[in-house]
């Protein structure tokens, strides 16, 4: 279920039928944090109970990060959050690891799904989902 960022009275559900078609190659860009390049598989986890999927090397693309991810982030090879700025958890978190890191990439969960293909980076707060042709 998504809802608009800002709105006036009751806010409105936005049907993942009225979102617009994505196509095959995606780049979405949000707030650079941390810089670098990681390139590799994207793992997408929308709850903490989920995390145990997390592999050595993923791009680890999550709502937002609080205390309960601080462990997995020695695992990752990069960030991406739907929410936060630059003295959000993740940021701080991912800049101490010295991890490419953007936040604020709206919808980033709905878009990629776990075992994509990406390539994030953390100087132009960008990630691109990668053809197959491409990796």
């Amino acid at each position: 279920m998504n809802f608009p960022e800002i709105s006036v009275g009751l806010p409105q559900i936005i049907r993942d039928d009225e979102e617009e078609e994505m196509s095959t190659s995606v780049q979405m860009t949000g707030m650079p944090v941390c810089h670098g390049i990681a390139k590799g598989v994207a793992r997408v986890i929308t709850h903490l109970d989920d995390a145990t999927n997390i592999q050595s090397g993923d791009i680890l693309i999550v709502c937002y990060t609080d205390v309960g991810w601080t462990p997995y982030f020695p695992l990752i090879a990069g960030l991406v959050t739907e929410l936060g700025g630059l003295l959000s958890h993740g940021a701080v978190v991912a800049r101490e690891y010295g991890l490419p890191c953007i936040v604020n990439v709206r919808r980033a969960t709905s878009v990629f799904k776990s075992g994509d293909y990406v390539i994030l980076n953390g100087m132009k707060g960008t990630i691109e989902k990668m053809n197959k042709e491409e990796e």
